[in-house]
């Protein structure tokens, strides 16, 4: 038996597809048809690896190029997804070959971390991946909606269609500089995994503008209709607003929708609308892990990370275990200092020692090094080392990633 890992050539996408669509639920002979076509024509095969048996495609996996927003800069990301094992080759080692493969093609190609969604996150820590976000739902009826706060200007609304991204993006960019997860997005992100995707259909979009005529927030959202007997629901795929007024507007819109039975509404871990409430016993709430991260190069993510606070200077020295990507394994100093975090290789002991998953939780701030240590997933030579190093991986916001891949 010979093993092969490598990208694959555009006549091998279909085979790639079909991999996936029998791993995931295979879609109808038309839909799997438009998907294709689809595909061929907007992603390119570079993006896509595969492992093959003796000639034969068993696996495959995507990793689409992007930018990931921290602390007010970007470094390079790798969205990887999907991936998929054949039916017929399973249980042979074959996803986790591809899995190493993929630290070095993203770290080749300049991508510095790489994250991915997963229902099964104990296949993936083997492999460097760790829970590295979380996010918030909310759901209630519209008529329960009472605010405690009103805002200030009540401004308009206007709706858009999804050719209208354009002026969606405008809010949306300033919106994710100042966050920790959301991504930098092209005009194929918003076309391909926002706004056209078939598994998040979006039925319509409602811009607000202030008084002034600004535009400071959005919404694009699903309308379902009921059934006898039962009222149907909003379920709200994205709200970003940049103002107070923005935010108050929006959540009082959706409250308007009095004839539908409930209101689905995400949001990031530091959301609040609980404080808005005054009746926060009728709004439900609940909470689930999001995107898995991996740093597949932890010098240039280091490089390309901006302090959270420009004036801060300090170091520290970490071990970092990584057998499955080589260049990450072994003493580092790592530090902060004019705005930007750094790392660079030394000998000798270490303050602290981690492995490889741990760096992608630490890195954006979902765990400080003190939260590992006391959860037992990293070892310290004293609370001190902590404290500095808790400066050097200081973040602005906690991490949430609104976008789906």
């Amino acid at each position: 038996m010979t093993l092969e890992i490598r990208t694959l050539t555009s006549d091998e996408i279909d085979a790639a597809e079909l991999i996936a669509a029998a791993a995931f639920g295979s879609p109808s002979r038309h839909d799997l048809s438009e998907r294709l076509e689809r595909i061929h024509k907007d992603f390119d095969p570079q993006w896509y690896l595969g492992a093959f048996e003796d000639g034969e495609m068993t696996a495959m996996m995507r990793m689409i190029p992007s930018e990931m927003w921290i602390n007010g800069g970007t470094v390079a990301f790798g969205t990887v997804s999907p991936v998929a094992s054949s039916p017929l080759h399973r249980r042979k080692g074959h996803t986790g070959a591809m899995l190493r493969r993929s630290l070095a093609v993203m770290r080749e190609r300049g991508q510095a971390i790489s994250g991915l969604y997963t229902p099964h996150p104990a296949l993936y820590r083997r492999y460097g991946w760790e829970i590295a976000s979380e996010g918030r739902t909310y759901s209630f009826k519209p008529k329960d909606y009472a605010p405690q706060v009103e805002p200030a200007q009540r401004g308009r609304f206007r709706s858009l269609k999804s050719a209208d991204w354009e002026q969606l993006d405008r809010v949306y960019q300033a919106h994710a500089s100042r966050h920790n997860g959301p991504f930098r997005r092209t005009d194929w992100w918003w076309r391909h995994y926002v706004l056209e995707t078939p598994w998040r259909l979006v039925s319509d979009i409602v811009l607000w503008e202030s008084d002034a005529g600004v535009p400071e927030g959005y919404a694009a959202y699903q309308q379902t209709p009921g059934t006898p007997g039962e009222a149907g629901k909003v379920v709200v795929l994205e709200l970003v607003a940049l103002t107070p007024d923005a935010y108050l507007n929006l959540v009082s819109y959706f409250a308007r929708h009095d004839i539908h039975g409930e209101i689905v509404l995400p949001a990031a871990p530091d959301d609040r609308l609980p404080v808005i409430f005054t009746d926060a016993e009728r709004l439900e709430l609940r909470q689930g892990y999001g995107v898995l991260l991996r740093v597949c190069d932890f010098a240039a993510a280091m490089a390309a990370r901006p302090a959270a606070d420009a004036g801060e200077h300090c170091e520290v020295t970490l071990q970092v275990d990584d057998r499955d990507a080589p260049w990450n394994d072994g003493a580092w100093r790592v530090g902060v200092a004019e705005g930007k975090t750094w790392a660079e290789r030394v000998s000798g002991g270490a303050e602290l020692r981690l492995s490889a998953r741990m760096l992608g939780p630490i890195f954006n701030g979902y765990l400080t090094p003190t939260m590992a240590a006391d959860l037992g997933l990293i070892s310290a030579a004293g609370e001190e080392a902590l404290e500095r190093a808790g400066r050097v991986f200081a973040v602005r916001r906690p991490p949430y990633f609104p976008d789906h891949f």
